[in-house]
């Protein structure tokens, strides 16, 4: 997440890699640069891993709101091009809870968590982006396979392309709901990870950030909701309740990680 999101600040301070650059520091897609730079720096560093996520979070909802979907008057993400700035905003959300995992700067310091994003939070966040994640994601499939909310249907299912919506309409409604939540990660995080290696990464590192970014953010969550479930709030830890048995979900301590907590 920090490696494509420091793109955005780069390009506005430095007009790297694809120009963009933007000094104009007391309006909002000015201001925009240095806290997407600096942010995006910490956040691979792993260093104030909670407060820089929480401000983060805020950064991209205000963003949405004053830009996409302001200017768009659109509820739908896929028309209005504010869909990164939602996933960023649930992502940094989750983030300000969970903290920056075992790889990071916070954790070799052994830093502890702040009082306004507690670590307890955590796995209820993480099932609200796996909510977010399936919403945006099942748009893509309603528009190749029914042109809706826009954009132009594909039923050539022999492509990558059209396939995709076979994979993305169930998948993204699975997510939401919290069904099966670990295989169809998985599947997903695959089926993201060769859309990027096929179709984006041969235009270079550099400009695959820009026009991958989506398949980027949407590989590595589902990779991670692979691994830990989809929270306390899914279907799939409703029906292990009924059948009396636990799903292997991760608690709090197990997901933030105990010397944190």
């Amino acid at each position: 997440v920090g490696i494509v999101f420091i793109r955005h600040g780069m390009q506005r301070l430095f007009g790297f890699p694809f120009g963009g650059m933007d000094h104009h520091f007391l309006t909002l897609n000015g201001l925009a640069g240095p806290l997407a730079f600096a942010g995006g720096l910490l956040m691979i560093l792993g260093l104030f891993t909670r407060p820089v996520a929480f401000m983060l979070s805020g950064m991209m909802a205000v963003a949405y709101f004053a830009g996409p979907f302001r200017e768009s008057r659109n509820f739908w993400t896929l028309l209005n091009d504010g869909e990164a700035a939602v996933f960023y905003c649930f992502a940094y959300l989750f983030m300000s809870a969970a903290g920056g995992g075992a790889w990071s700067l916070d954790r070799l310091l052994r830093r502890t968590p702040l009082h306004f994003a507690s670590a307890e939070w955590a796995p209820y966040l993480l099932s609200v982006l796996r909510m977010v994640a399936g919403f945006l994601y099942i748009q893509h499939g309603t528009e190749k396979l029914f042109a809706f909310p826009g954009g132009r249907m594909d039923h050539n299912f022999s492509t990558l392309h059209g396939f995709a919506g076979l994979l993305e309409l169930p998948g993204g409604l699975l997510m939401m709901l919290g069904l099966f939540t670990r295989p169809v990660s998985f599947i997903l995080s695959g089926q993201m990870a060769i859309a990027y290696w096929l179709r984006w990464a041969p235009r270079g590192f550099w400009r695959s950030l820009i026009v991958g970014e989506a398949s980027i953010y949407f590989c590595f969550v589902y990779l991670l909701m692979a691994a830990v479930g989809g929270g306390p709030w899914s279907l799939d830890r409703l029906f292990s309740r009924n059948r009396k048995r636990e799903e292997p979900l991760l608690s709090a301590k197990e997901l933030v990680g105990s010397s944190e907590l």
